[in-house]
Protein backbone atom coordinates (compact mmCIF):
# COMPACT_ATOMS: atom_id res chain seq x y z
CA UNK A 1 0.00 0.00 0.00
CA UNK A 2 1.64 3.43 -0.68
CA UNK A 3 1.43 5.94 1.87
CA UNK A 4 1.18 9.76 1.01
CA UNK A 5 3.64 11.67 0.51
CA UNK A 6 5.30 15.38 1.21
CA UNK A 7 7.01 16.79 -2.31
CA UNK A 8 9.55 19.50 -0.62
CA UNK A 9 11.09 21.99 -3.01
CA UNK A 10 13.10 25.14 -2.35
CA UNK A 11 13.26 27.46 -4.77
CA UNK A 12 14.73 30.85 -5.87
CA UNK A 13 15.04 33.07 -9.02
CA UNK A 14 13.64 29.72 -10.93
CA UNK A 15 10.26 31.09 -12.35
CA UNK A 16 11.21 29.97 -15.98
CA UNK A 17 11.10 26.90 -14.91
CA UNK A 18 8.83 26.53 -12.29
CA UNK A 19 5.67 25.82 -14.80
CA UNK A 20 7.23 22.71 -16.12
CA UNK A 21 8.04 21.34 -12.31
CA UNK A 22 4.75 21.83 -11.55
CA UNK A 23 3.38 20.46 -14.65
CA UNK A 24 5.07 17.39 -14.37
CA UNK A 25 4.44 16.69 -10.39
CA UNK A 26 0.65 16.92 -11.19
CA UNK A 27 0.98 14.50 -13.46
CA UNK A 28 2.53 11.68 -11.28
CA UNK A 29 1.23 8.08 -10.93
CA UNK A 30 0.44 8.53 -7.17
CA UNK A 31 -2.19 8.06 -5.26
CA UNK A 32 -1.55 11.03 -2.61
CA UNK A 33 0.76 13.23 -2.21
CA UNK A 34 1.30 17.47 -1.26
CA UNK A 35 3.58 19.77 -3.24
CA UNK A 36 5.59 22.41 -0.97
CA UNK A 37 7.50 24.66 -2.07
CA UNK A 38 9.75 27.50 -0.10
CA UNK A 39 10.48 30.53 -2.00
CA UNK A 40 13.97 31.49 -0.13
CA UNK A 41 12.96 35.02 -1.35
CA UNK A 42 12.75 35.09 -5.09
CA UNK A 43 13.48 38.36 -6.79
CA UNK A 44 11.73 37.51 -9.93
CA UNK A 45 8.41 36.44 -10.91
CA UNK A 46 8.48 32.86 -9.28
CA UNK A 47 6.34 35.04 -6.01
CA UNK A 48 3.54 36.17 -8.41
CA UNK A 49 3.46 32.64 -10.69
CA UNK A 50 3.14 30.33 -7.36
CA UNK A 51 -0.05 32.10 -6.68
CA UNK A 52 -1.66 31.03 -9.95
CA UNK A 53 -0.99 26.90 -8.54
CA UNK A 54 -3.44 24.83 -6.20
CA UNK A 55 -0.28 24.19 -4.08
CA UNK A 56 1.18 24.63 -0.98
CA UNK A 57 4.17 27.60 -1.00
CA UNK A 58 6.28 29.14 2.21
CA UNK A 59 7.33 32.39 1.32
CA UNK A 60 10.89 33.10 3.73
CA UNK A 61 11.09 36.60 4.85
CA UNK A 62 14.98 36.06 4.26
CA UNK A 63 17.30 34.12 2.38
CA UNK A 64 18.65 31.15 4.02
CA UNK A 65 19.92 29.07 1.65
CA UNK A 66 18.39 25.90 0.27
CA UNK A 67 19.45 22.84 2.85
CA UNK A 68 17.42 25.62 5.68
CA UNK A 69 14.39 26.09 2.95
CA UNK A 70 14.45 22.09 2.84
CA UNK A 71 14.46 22.13 6.10
CA UNK A 72 11.42 24.59 6.48
CA UNK A 73 9.23 22.72 4.00
CA UNK A 74 10.24 19.24 5.35
CA UNK A 75 9.07 20.40 9.33
CA UNK A 76 5.47 21.88 7.48
CA UNK A 77 4.93 18.67 5.98
CA UNK A 78 1.73 16.36 6.58
CA UNK A 79 2.71 13.26 5.66
CA UNK A 80 5.56 10.82 7.25
CA UNK A 81 7.50 10.35 3.96
CA UNK A 82 9.16 13.03 2.65
CA UNK A 83 10.28 13.34 -1.37
CA UNK A 84 12.91 15.80 -2.40
CA UNK A 85 13.90 17.13 -5.84
CA UNK A 86 15.31 20.88 -6.89
CA UNK A 87 13.44 23.88 -8.97
CA UNK A 88 15.32 23.07 -12.22
CA UNK A 89 13.85 19.85 -12.42
CA UNK A 90 11.15 17.61 -14.16
CA UNK A 91 10.19 14.29 -13.06
CA UNK A 92 9.18 11.17 -14.13
CA UNK A 93 5.49 10.30 -14.09
CA UNK A 94 5.98 7.17 -12.02
CA UNK A 95 8.66 8.37 -9.60
CA UNK A 96 7.37 8.08 -6.80
CA UNK A 97 5.70 4.93 -7.17
CA UNK A 98 9.01 3.80 -8.10
CA UNK A 99 11.36 4.72 -4.76
CA UNK A 100 8.96 4.81 -1.74
CA UNK A 101 8.28 0.69 -1.86
CA UNK A 102 11.65 0.22 -1.06
CA UNK A 103 11.88 2.47 2.27
CA UNK A 104 10.51 -0.30 3.80
CA UNK A 105 13.67 -2.09 3.82
CA UNK A 106 15.71 0.96 3.61
CA UNK A 107 15.82 4.74 5.79
CA UNK A 108 16.95 7.14 2.44
CA UNK A 109 16.21 5.97 -1.03
CA UNK A 110 17.70 7.57 -4.22
CA UNK A 111 16.91 7.60 -7.84
CA UNK A 112 18.32 7.95 -11.30
CA UNK A 113 19.29 11.52 -12.26
CA UNK A 114 19.95 12.71 -15.36
CA UNK A 115 21.93 15.80 -15.39
CA UNK A 116 21.72 17.97 -18.71
CA UNK A 117 24.42 20.40 -17.41
CA UNK A 118 28.07 19.16 -18.58
CA UNK A 119 29.93 20.38 -15.71
CA UNK A 120 27.16 18.78 -13.32
CA UNK A 121 26.92 15.44 -14.92
CA UNK A 122 30.85 14.93 -14.70
CA UNK A 123 30.99 15.85 -11.03
CA UNK A 124 27.72 14.27 -10.00
CA UNK A 125 27.41 10.07 -9.71
CA UNK A 126 25.89 8.15 -12.28
CA UNK A 127 24.87 5.19 -10.98
CA UNK A 128 23.66 1.99 -13.46
CA UNK A 129 22.86 -0.99 -11.46
CA UNK A 130 20.72 -0.67 -8.09
CA UNK A 131 23.53 -0.12 -5.21
CA UNK A 132 23.49 -0.45 -1.13
CA UNK A 133 24.96 2.77 -0.24
CA UNK A 134 28.34 2.44 1.99
CA UNK A 135 31.43 4.73 3.22
CA UNK A 136 33.15 2.76 0.12
CA UNK A 137 30.92 2.18 -2.16
CA UNK A 138 31.11 3.30 -6.07
CA UNK A 139 29.24 5.92 -4.81
CA UNK A 140 28.81 6.80 -1.31
CA UNK A 141 25.85 9.34 -1.21
CA UNK A 142 22.15 10.26 -2.54
CA UNK A 143 21.60 13.14 -4.60
CA UNK A 144 18.59 15.77 -2.85
CA UNK A 145 17.46 16.40 -6.73
CA UNK A 146 15.82 12.70 -6.06
CA UNK A 147 15.39 11.44 -2.56
CA UNK A 148 12.65 10.31 -0.36
CA UNK A 149 13.11 9.30 3.36
CA UNK A 150 11.06 9.43 6.10
CA UNK A 151 10.63 12.28 8.22
CA UNK A 152 10.74 10.54 11.66
CA UNK A 153 14.54 9.85 10.00
CA UNK A 154 14.78 13.95 9.56
CA UNK A 155 14.13 14.40 12.81
CA UNK A 156 16.35 12.16 14.27
CA UNK A 157 19.41 13.58 12.98
CA UNK A 158 18.33 17.23 13.14
CA UNK A 159 17.74 17.48 9.24
CA UNK A 160 19.99 19.34 6.66
CA UNK A 161 22.84 21.29 7.98
CA UNK A 162 23.89 24.42 6.37
CA UNK A 163 26.33 23.34 3.59
CA UNK A 164 26.64 24.00 -0.03
CA UNK A 165 26.46 20.21 -0.64
CA UNK A 166 23.83 19.47 1.97
CA UNK A 167 23.25 15.86 0.51
CA UNK A 168 26.35 14.90 0.39
CA UNK A 169 26.97 15.81 4.27
CA UNK A 170 23.49 14.35 4.94
CA UNK A 171 24.31 10.94 3.11
CA UNK A 172 27.72 10.77 5.04
CA UNK A 173 25.91 11.73 8.32
CA UNK A 174 23.40 8.78 7.76
CA UNK A 175 26.20 6.41 7.16
CA UNK A 176 27.83 7.42 10.29
CA UNK A 177 24.77 6.85 12.27
CA UNK A 178 24.08 3.28 10.59
CA UNK A 179 21.20 3.93 8.54
CA UNK A 180 20.29 2.07 5.50
CA UNK A 181 20.59 4.26 2.32
CA UNK A 182 19.76 2.69 -1.29
CA UNK A 183 19.78 3.80 -5.18
CA UNK A 184 17.66 2.51 -7.61
CA UNK A 185 18.31 3.23 -11.45
CA UNK A 186 14.45 4.23 -11.49
CA UNK A 187 12.06 7.27 -10.37
CA UNK A 188 13.95 9.27 -13.52
CA UNK A 189 14.65 13.01 -12.69
CA UNK A 190 15.88 15.06 -15.19
CA UNK A 191 18.11 18.17 -13.79
CA UNK A 192 18.46 20.99 -15.67
CA UNK A 193 21.78 23.34 -15.99
CA UNK A 194 21.66 26.66 -17.23
CA UNK A 195 24.10 28.48 -16.06
CA UNK A 196 26.82 30.52 -17.48
CA UNK A 197 30.36 30.00 -16.91
CA UNK A 198 30.39 32.95 -13.83
CA UNK A 199 27.71 31.61 -12.08
CA UNK A 200 29.36 28.15 -12.73
CA UNK A 201 32.79 29.55 -11.71
CA UNK A 202 30.83 30.93 -8.35
CA UNK A 203 29.04 27.45 -7.72
CA UNK A 204 31.68 25.27 -7.77
CA UNK A 205 34.22 27.50 -5.83
CA UNK A 206 31.52 27.17 -3.44
CA UNK A 207 31.16 23.64 -3.79
CA UNK A 208 34.90 22.93 -3.31
CA UNK A 209 34.55 25.07 0.01
CA UNK A 210 31.98 23.14 1.49
CA UNK A 211 33.21 19.88 0.46
CA UNK A 212 36.68 20.50 2.00
CA UNK A 213 35.17 21.33 5.24
CA UNK A 214 32.78 18.20 5.37
CA UNK A 215 35.29 15.77 4.21
CA UNK A 216 37.91 16.81 7.25
CA UNK A 217 34.75 16.68 9.64
CA UNK A 218 33.53 13.61 8.51
CA UNK A 219 36.92 12.04 7.15
CA UNK A 220 35.53 10.95 3.83
CA UNK A 221 35.50 11.53 0.37
CA UNK A 222 33.32 11.20 -2.68
CA UNK A 223 33.81 8.31 -3.91
CA UNK A 224 32.57 7.59 -7.84
CA UNK A 225 33.20 6.30 -11.03
CA UNK A 226 32.15 8.60 -13.46
CA UNK A 227 33.89 10.15 -16.20
CA UNK A 228 36.90 12.69 -15.21
CA UNK A 229 35.87 16.42 -15.24
CA UNK A 230 39.04 16.67 -18.16
CA UNK A 231 38.38 13.58 -20.20
CA UNK A 232 41.53 12.77 -22.76
CA UNK A 233 38.92 11.05 -25.19
CA UNK A 234 36.55 14.05 -25.23
CA UNK A 235 39.32 16.76 -25.53
CA UNK A 236 40.69 14.55 -28.71
CA UNK A 237 37.33 14.59 -30.01
CA UNK A 238 36.87 17.93 -29.64
CA UNK A 239 40.47 18.76 -31.01
CA UNK A 240 39.50 16.34 -34.25
CA UNK A 241 36.51 18.74 -34.04
CA UNK A 242 38.17 21.70 -34.59
CA UNK A 243 40.96 20.52 -36.74
CA UNK A 244 38.18 19.23 -39.25
CA UNK A 245 36.20 22.52 -38.64
CA UNK A 246 39.73 24.72 -39.49
CA UNK A 247 40.60 22.01 -42.73
CA UNK A 248 36.76 22.79 -43.96
CA UNK A 249 36.88 26.56 -43.75
CA UNK A 250 40.75 26.95 -45.50
CA UNK A 251 39.06 24.39 -48.08
CA UNK A 252 36.54 26.72 -48.62
CA UNK A 253 38.43 30.05 -48.49
CA UNK A 254 40.79 28.48 -51.31
CA UNK A 255 37.82 27.13 -52.79
CA UNK A 256 36.39 30.80 -53.24
CA UNK A 257 40.10 32.36 -54.14
CA UNK A 258 40.07 29.68 -56.87
CA UNK A 259 36.57 30.79 -58.03
CA UNK A 260 37.16 34.25 -57.55
CA UNK A 261 40.70 33.97 -59.29
CA UNK A 262 38.44 32.04 -62.13
CA UNK A 263 36.08 34.57 -62.62
CA UNK A 264 38.78 37.51 -62.25
CA UNK A 265 40.68 36.14 -64.80
CA UNK A 266 37.62 35.27 -67.41
CA UNK A 267 36.48 39.12 -67.44
CA UNK A 268 40.08 40.06 -67.28
CA UNK A 269 40.92 37.77 -70.71
CA UNK A 270 37.64 39.49 -71.82
CA UNK A 271 38.36 43.00 -71.36
CA UNK A 272 41.86 42.35 -72.61
CA UNK A 273 40.74 40.55 -75.72
CA UNK A 274 38.08 43.01 -76.36
CA UNK A 275 40.33 46.04 -76.02
CA UNK A 276 42.99 44.34 -77.73
CA UNK A 277 40.77 44.11 -80.73
CA UNK A 278 39.59 47.40 -80.78
CA UNK A 279 43.28 49.02 -80.95
CA UNK A 280 44.15 46.53 -83.21
CA UNK A 281 41.24 47.75 -85.33
CA UNK A 282 42.09 51.57 -85.31
CA UNK A 283 45.95 50.85 -85.92
CA UNK A 284 45.36 48.39 -88.68
CA UNK A 285 43.07 51.07 -90.17
CA UNK A 286 45.04 53.92 -89.92
CA UNK A 287 48.18 51.73 -91.42
CA UNK A 288 46.36 50.00 -94.16
CA UNK A 289 47.88 51.26 -97.08
CA UNK A 290 45.70 48.76 -98.96
CA UNK A 291 42.67 50.46 -97.51
CA UNK A 292 43.82 53.65 -98.30
CA UNK A 293 44.10 52.88 -101.57
CA UNK A 294 41.04 51.36 -102.20
CA UNK A 295 39.58 54.54 -101.07
CA UNK A 296 41.89 56.31 -103.11
CA UNK A 297 41.20 54.73 -106.70
CA UNK A 298 37.56 54.68 -105.60
CA UNK A 299 37.09 58.22 -105.71
CA UNK A 300 39.47 58.30 -108.64
CA UNK A 301 36.90 56.77 -110.71
CA UNK A 302 34.47 58.95 -109.45
CA UNK A 303 36.41 61.41 -110.56
CA UNK A 304 37.34 60.46 -113.93
CA UNK A 305 33.95 58.75 -114.86
CA UNK A 306 32.32 62.26 -113.86
CA UNK A 307 35.39 63.80 -116.25
CA UNK A 308 34.27 61.64 -119.11
CA UNK A 309 30.46 62.45 -118.60
CA UNK A 310 30.79 65.99 -118.81
CA UNK A 311 33.20 65.61 -122.39
CA UNK A 312 30.84 63.68 -123.77
CA UNK A 313 27.99 65.51 -123.05
CA UNK A 314 29.36 68.47 -124.51
CA UNK A 315 29.62 66.36 -128.09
Amino acid sequence: MLKPVSIVIPIRNRANYLPNLIKSLSNLNYPQYEIIIVDDCSTDNTEALLKQYPIRTISLKKPVGSAKARNVGIKEARNEIIALTDSDCIVSKNWLKELVPHLNTHDAVGGKVIFRDDIEKKINPSIIDKTIIREDSPVNFLNTSNLVFKKSLWIHTSGFLNYRLEDVEFSWRLLKGGYKLFFVPRGLVIHHGTRNPFQNFKKYSQYGKSYARISYIHKMHISNKTEAILDNKAIWEYFKLLLTFIGLYVALFIYCLMVIYIILSVSFLTISIFIFTYFVFRIMKKIDVLFRLYKLSFFFNIVVHMVIFKLKSKH
